[in-house]
């Protein structure tokens, strides 16, 4: 599980659903500088399924990780400097 981290534009949040402790997970569409479009779901147990939807249409620094079926896993998300 190798994390990989980029600067991106968030451009779509959606709503997947809430984990067992009432935590959201949240569908995030994503372009990185290259043009590649992506999408991925927060990490259900993670702080930035929060705040995922603070980020649309800016500028955003992500780190994610693919599972071993191939999912993009987004594990923090924050503003860049």
């Amino acid at each position: 599980m190798k994390n990989i981290k980029k600067i991106v534009t968030v451009t779509n949040v959606e709503y997947r659903n809430t984990s067992y402790y009432g935590n959201p997970s949240n569908w995030i569409t994503f372009i990185d500088e290259n043009g590649t479009e992506e999408t991925g779901y927060t990490s259900p147990d993670a702080a930035c399924g929060y705040g995922c939807s603070n980020y649309l249409n800016k500028p955003c620094v992500i780190e994610y990780h693919y599972t071993r079926a191939g999912n993009c896993v987004i594990n923090f998300m924050n503003k860049p400097r």
